[in-house]
């Protein structure tokens, strides 16, 4: 079962991070721009439940893309079954997070991306119903993506700006462009189909005080 996920505008500009420009002791500015893909999967069979997604993005003079994956299967259960009068329940299953570099090509027009890496993975093994929460450091997985546009060019601009008078002053810029997109995501050999999306983010950050 596959379950449509529309690439956020807001989530593009959260994982474009920018190297601060100093302007002076009590100016700063930052500016840059990123690529991103990213790819998310939902399933539930047999009251399994099991979803993640697999983000690759790239700064603007970085040396090589982040590639970020995290992932939850397991199941919510009824804690005290034999009680009918209360109603527990209660997560049991495993958390997993890997991070590390790896690569990220993204077509003219974003017409489709392909990103790969070896990721350091942590797992955290869960039993809501009598508090244990195992957290360990696995070792590495190999991850890769495989995106084709579904959808059309989608751009979005904001700002936001927050200021306390006579004291500190900062605002904000963004621009994203983005196409939805569609294909497979390969997790340790396991091939998943995903919907995500594919795009382009822009930002420029000021502040005084």
């Amino acid at each position: 079962m596959r379950k449509l996920i529309v690439l956020p505008m807001a989530a593009l500009l959260a994982l474009a991070v920018a190297a601060p420009v100093s302007a002076g002791a009590k100016v700063s500015n930052s500016s840059g721009s990123g690529l991103t893909a990213q790819g998310s999967w939902y399933s539930y069979e047999g009251d399994v439940e099991s979803y993640g997604s697999l983000w690759a993005w790239q700064d603007s003079g970085a040396s090589s893309p982040s590639l970020e994956y995290s992932g939850q299967i397991g199941a919510y259960v009824d804690c005290t079954p034999a009680d009918d009068t209360d109603d527990s329940y209660g997560f049991q299953g495993q958390y997993i997070y890997g991070y590390g570099e790896g690569t990220l090509a993204i077509g003219r027009g974003s017409d489709d991306a392909r990103a790969s890496g070896t990721l350091e993975t942590f797992t955290t093994l869960v039993d809501d119903c009598v508090g244990e929460y195992a957290e360990s450091v696995d070792g590495s997985v190999s991850v890769s993506l495989d995106l084709v546009a579904t959808g059309p060019k989608m751009m979005d601009r904001g700002t936001w700006s927050f200021k306390i008078p006579s004291e500190f002053n900062s605002h904000s810029s963004y621009t994203t462009t983005s196409r939805a997109a569609a294909g497979t995501a390969t997790i340790d050999g396991s091939e998943i189909a995903v919907d995500g999306g594919i795009g382009k983010v822009s930002w420029r950050d000021h502040g005084n005080d």
